[in-house]
């Protein structure tokens, strides 16, 4: 089974759930943790450890964290000692959903779910419009 563990600054680790859920309905093996203000990163760290534990050792752990060089991201890297915890940065809605998604092996699941992450970035712009206005002609 794999496991997918967001965790973020503030509440984008949730939003992210929620909005990755209204696509593909609930998913239990889907987890937010999300660190508040003035909190502490081991009170984040203590929340993962859980699902961690709880987990079988032939599971797949995928962690996600929002800022590559953040706090965050570096508690989560204290997890990679384990040989079934990965770790991608760079939190995005449709890098999770492809994560999510996948029924792929875990280094193909990876690679394509960061690539269409990265694709899904875009400068969105309108088109000109034709100077004359055929509305009147």
């Amino acid at each position: 089974m794999r496991k997918f563990v967001l965790a973020s600054h503030g509440s984008l680790a949730e939003g992210i759930k929620n909005s990755v859920e209204m696509i593909s309905g609930k998913q239990n093996n889907l987890y937010a943790f999300c660190m508040k203000e003035g909190e502490s990163p081991a009170v984040l760290k203590e929340r993962i450890e859980e699902i961690i534990f709880d987990s079988n050792k032939k599971d797949e752990i995928v962690l996600v964290s929002d800022f590559p060089g953040g706090s965050v991201n570096t508690l989560l890297m204290s997890f990679l000692t384990q040989n079934n915890i990965y770790l991608v940065s760079g939190m995005n809605s449709m890098l999770v959903l492809n994560l999510l998604l996948s029924k792929e092996p875990i280094d193909s699941c990876l690679k394509n779910a960061i690539n269409a992450g990265k694709n899904t970035i875009k400068r969105i712009e309108l088109e000109e419009e034709n100077e004359e206005d055929d509305f009147f002609d």
